[in-house]
């Protein structure tokens, strides 16, 4: 993979729109969590759940690509930029929590 390619996958549209596609798995439906957990819903059409992040897209692409036990395109780029965070939330996980998330303002 090129290094364009690492950071056109990193960007906050495409993480954004992989943990969406994540969210329509099965497993992570089947935990009962609804979108507004994560997303605010779009406020032009209220009835699209998945407006804009309200968690940090990193941490959650860990989350679910955890609870899917598929690799994580965020993990060390989370590590990097806060060594521990990417740890802390797969620990949690395995652990059978829902790890506190970090908050992205509107």
């Amino acid at each position: 993979m090129t290094e364009n390619a690492v950071q056109q996958d990193l960007s906050p549209e495409a993480i954004a729109a992989r943990c969406q596609e994540l969210y329509q798995d099965p497993r992570i439906q089947g935990k009962g969590w609804m979108p507004r957990l994560f997303w605010r819903p779009n406020p032009v059409e209220p009835r699209d759940y998945f407006g804009s992040l309200r968690v940090d897209p990193w941490e959650l692409e860990v989350l679910f690509a955890t609870i899917l036990g598929e690799p994580s395109h965020c993990q060390a780029a989370l590590e990097q930029q806060r060594p521990g965070r990417a740890g802390f939330i797969i620990r949690s996980i395995r652990h059978g929590e829902l790890p506190l998330m970090t908050f992205r303002a509107p």
